[in-house]
């Protein structure tokens, strides 16, 4: 079965239109009244849907604010986290580098007694 739903709304809203012309033209007030009392109605929709609008928007600013800054606070603990951890790390390489074995492009810190395996190293120790 095809979905209908959009052309049953379409139809719905059409007929509702149809409706209020009629009953605005079937009116028992003059022309003048009528426009009068429908621009009345009209400024007091524009005013209330504009009350609302604005009351939404702030609504979505504090939510935002608020989530922004829950997300501050959790990107702040890991990368308090994550920075302990590679100063964990970088301490770990620091420390193995004197104590004779190096891994990585350079033997810098490495002792004689130690073991060096890095981009520039041949088998045999010689560079």
């Amino acid at each position: 079965m095809k979905d209908n739903s959009g052309k049953i709304l379409l139809a719905l809203l059409a007929g509702a239109s149809a409706g209020v012309v009629a009953g605005l033209l079937m009116a028992p007030d003059t022309g003048e009244a009528t426009r009068t009392s429908v621009k009345k109605w009209a400024n007091k929709l524009s005013t209330d849907l504009e009350k609302n609008l604005q009351t939404g928007l702030d609504e979505i600013k504090n939510m935002s604010s608020g989530v922004i800054d829950t997300l501050n606070k959790k990107a702040s603990a890991v990368n308090g986290s994550v920075g302990d951890a590679v100063k964990s790390a970088a301490d770990s390489v620091t420390g193995a580098g004197s104590t004779g074995s190096s891994t990585g492009s350079s033997s810098t810190g490495s002792s004689s007694t130690g073991s060096s395996t890095g981009a520039g190293s041949k088998p045999g120790g010689a560079v």
